[in-house]
């Protein structure tokens, strides 16, 4: 007996009764008021789901994600047994949108007591009311859209209000912006809304009004989508402390319908007609009237106005004379604050002329279709007439037929040189930042000290290079980069966090630290819960009138901390694309080892196909700008394409680099003679002079080396006298043979390198386009000076920026071009 009452309270933990698993929707069935959220939980009874709980699509429902979860367990014992019952919850709010009775579909979910069914449940559709006064949600709030009286063109821009009226006694703020698929139409993004004040009835209202623009292509009638928008309103206050609180219920305001009829455009259109609806002006420019043979001139047509401008392609066609050369570069679109339908399109040909007379410039017309007047337009510019007058000592004009390519041999140097092309007229230059003053000379320890360290100086500066290499190609860097800005921001919130520029600088570089590819991300973008609250709530204060949480800076902060961005590591310094910089360097110290390129871009150019093996050099040079053979070979491809300027440019670079190849030589005579322009710096190579003989022997790479091999030798002769006069050798005449020898090394480089001038500087470069030369790095239309630059001029870059080069001249001139009008001719 005693072992019975031992045993009897284990007896009574292990009778636990089961009970059956049921899933059901509570409540089951019932009244749902439309536009109006209300919650539908979903209860699981006696067992709980493995996963996600997938919802059947429901038409005139929509649930929020994700549901409220809770749990409840309990225990009873009755006559001596045990029963749990465990419930899980799952509380949607739901929001129906249609008349009808809606029907939420039997489905079933999967458990860890197995798959169960879930039984349908059926709601009916009731007029939504607001709180607990009778008042329906269309008296206290509405939304409509408001049309232009009357019927529109197609294409025409008209302007399109979106308006939400609400009783200022219940409206408590926004819960959204409006959700609207303009399609059919084409629209502007909405403007901030206006808040207008009213009293209409003798009750306070507020009215939200959001403006913008659009146009329908088509004709017809066309029925705008209606607009949906959720507003919080008050529906009462809680008096259970002293200080009451406002009690908000959130609704879903739909808009009212709204169409309007389209008319077609008047029949038959013109000819010229390319679909172009509104008011527009068309502006010709040719600057300058009067030019010289083979001086830029710049034709701009500037199209301007307000219309349909998403369906306007472009400029119209421009002909002029066959005795133009012209540079056609692509049209400039520019939209005026941002305006989708204000713009203004304008496009920069420039004419080099190959012979003199006067031409005519023009006219161009463009037409379209004025919704203000009902009838087609046509705008028509005024003809220009140019003087061209004979550059001095011109030459013939070339032939502008397909030249055949020379055959491989050095050609005769006694030619008539073509036109030297002019230096850029004079731009403001630079100021002069540093002082007056000048460095005096350091003593001979230092100097010492300096020579021998400079034996360190290309390993330093290729661990430098390879170490800043390293930094720059680190995947990781941009996320380290948003990390530390994240930092800043949130400090800076933590006191104003009513600034919405550093939101959305929050925004925006947590999407880079989260790696989101989307252009607008959204919380369930987020695998991380914490992540995804903190971008909600910032997207409540961005589009609606919610201020942030008092506590968000510092769990935005704590999160920050949690998610850590990849460290920096060094050994990322040994990685092959870090090695590159000693990879060229042992390159270039050993001339002997032979380059094998790829039998592809050959093949291809064998084959007719110039355009890839184009494609296949460039790349090539990239990675080794040296490589002088495949400068040699992507100017032939360019040739036979007929971008002799481009060609031009690299095979002088190919020259400088091998000049003593015979197939290089006939190249770079063949291109210039092609492009009708010598640059100054090449006129010594054209000619039978000894000093061009001389420096053709080898490049400016390698008479640098002789004369540092020569200043090496005098050293050498120099010290070697000294020796044999102290300890009487006869070693003068050894000294003295060196020492011709080392002299005779050094003039020879001296002349060597002064004959190639600006061609031995690494940042030389050739203009291989013609174009404008710009103070500052812009193509807008800004108060600047600029002044044409002709296609064969050399000089120096020194700066960068956004796609622009900085170019300097001998005379200390500098200026701005686009990058892409240039060649350099080392790099």
């Amino acid at each position: 007996m005693p072992r019975l009452f031992i045993r009897f309270p284990f007896l009574l933990l292990f009778a636990v009764s089961l009970h059956a698993q049921t899933v059901r929707w509570e409540p089951g069935s019932g009244t749902l008021a439309r536009n109006q959220l209300s919650e539908l939980s979903l209860v699981f009874e006696q067992c709980e789901p493995t996963d996600d709980v997938t919802l059947p699509t429901v038409p005139g429902l929509t649930f929020s994600q994700p549901p409220a979860k809770s749990q409840q367990s309990s225990y009873n014992v009755v006559n001596f047994k045990t029963t749990s019952l465990k419930i899980v919850t799952f509380t949607y709010r739901v929001r129906p949108t249609g008349n009808d009775r809606i029907t939420i579909p039997a489905f079933a979910v999967d458990t860890d007591k197995g798959r169960q069914p879930v039984a349908s449940a059926t709601f009916d559709m009731g007029t939504a009311t607001v709180g607990q006064s009778s008042l329906s949600l269309e008296s206290v709030v509405q939304s409509r859209f408001t049309l232009p009286p009357g019927e529109l063109w197609a294409g025409e821009v008209f302007p399109l209000t979106y308006s939400l009226n609400a009783a200022k006694r219940y409206l408590y703020q926004l819960g959204s912006e409006p959700e609207w698929n303009p399609a059919p139409l084409t629209v502007e993004p909405w403007t901030k809304p206006e808040q207008v004040e009213a009293v209409v009835n003798n009750e306070q209202r507020i009215s939200l009004i959001y403006k913008t623009r659009a146009y329908a292509k088509a004709p017809g009638t066309v029925n705008l989508n209606t607009a949906t928008q959720l507003v919080n309103l008050t529906t009462g206050s809680s008096s259970f402390s002293v200080f009451a609180r406002a009690n908000l219920e959130q609704f879903s305001i739909t808009s009212q319908p709204a169409s309007l009829t389209v008319k077609p455009l008047p029949a038959p259109a013109p000819a010229a007609f390319k679909g172009a609806v509104g008011k527009f002006t068309l502006d010709s420019k040719v600057v300058p009237a009067t030019a010289t043979v083979g001086e830029p001139i710049t034709w701009t047509l500037t199209l301007d106005g307000t219309g349909n401008w998403p369906d306007i392609s472009g400029l119209p066609p421009r002909s002029v004379s066959k005795d133009f050369r012209i540079v056609q570069p692509q049209a400039k679109r520019v939209n005026k604050n941002d305006a989708l339908y204000d713009a203004s399109i304008t496009e920069d040909i420039v004419l080099i002329p190959t012979k003199p007379g006067a031409y005519t410039i023009g006219p161009v017309t463009y037409t379209f279709f004025n919704p203000g007047t009902g009838a087609y337009e046509t705008l028509q510019t005024q003809p220009v007439t140019l003087q061209i007058t004979a550059a001095a000592g011109q030459p013939t004009a070339p032939s502008t037929g397909k030249p055949a390519l020379p055959e491989s041999t050095t050609p005769s140097i006694a030619q008539p040189a073509p036109s030297t092309p002019q230096s850029p007229a004079a731009l403001p230059r630079d100021p002069i930042t540093s002082t007056g003053h000048s460095s005096a000379p350091i003593s001979r320890t230092p100097f010492v000290i300096a020579l021998i360290a400079s034996l360190l100086v290309p390993v330093g500066i290729w661990f430098a290079l390879a170490l800043r290499r390293a930094r720059q190609t680190d995947p990781a860097r941009l996320l380290r980069e948003a990390h530390i800005r994240l930092a800043n921001t949130l400090h800076r919130l933590s006191a104003d966090t009513g600034n919405l520029q550093l939101i959305q600088n929050w925004q925006s570089d947590t999407a880079i630290l989260w790696r989101l590819t989307q252009a607008v991300p959204t919380p369930a973008s987020f695998p991380d819960e914490t992540w995804s609250t903190l971008w909600s709530e910032a997207d409540r204060t961005l589009y609606g009138a919610t201020a942030l949480p008092g506590d968000w800076p510092s769990r935005a902060t704590t999160a920050l901390a949690a998610r850590r961005a990849p460290v920096f590591s060094a050994f990322q310094l040994f990685l092959p694309r870090n090695l590159l910089p000693i990879i060229a360097v042992l390159s270039l110290l050993v001339p002997g080892l032979s380059s094998f390129a790829a039998d592809t871009p050959a093949a291809s150019y064998a084959q007719g196909d110039f355009s890839a093996a184009e494609t296949a050099w460039k790349e090539t040079l990239k990675t080794t700008p040296t490589d002088w053979a495949a400068r040699h070979n992507l100017s032939l491809a360019l040739l036979q394409q007929n971008h002799s300027g481009e060609a031009a440019g690299h095979a002088l670079a190919a020259f400088v680099q091998q000049p003593q190849n015979p197939s290089v030589r006939g190249n770079l005579v063949y291109a210039f003679k092609t492009v009708g322009v010598t640059p100054a710096a090449l006129k010594p190579f054209l000619t039978d002079s000894p000093a061009a003989s001389l420096a053709r022997i080898a490049s400016p790479t390698c008479w640098q080396a002789v004369a540092i091999a020569s200043a090496w030798l005098t050293a050498f002769a120099l010290s070697l006298g000294i020796y044999g006069a102290y300890t009487r050798r006869r070693l003068k005449w050894i000294s003295g043979t060196v020492l011709v020898f080392a002299t005779l090394l050094g003039l020879a480089s001296v002349i060597s390198l002064h004959t190639y001038g600006p061609l031995t500087d690494t940042s030389t470069v050739m203009v291989v386009t013609p174009t404008t030369l710009r103070s500052i790095p812009t193509d807008l239309d800004t108060p600047q000076k600029s002044s044409p630059l002709a296609l064969g001029v050399i000089a120096t870059t020194d700066k960068a920026f956004l796609g622009w080069r900085r170019i300097r001249f001998d005379d200390g001139q500098t200026g701005w071009v686009r990058s892409e009008t240039l060649v350099a001719l080392w790099r």
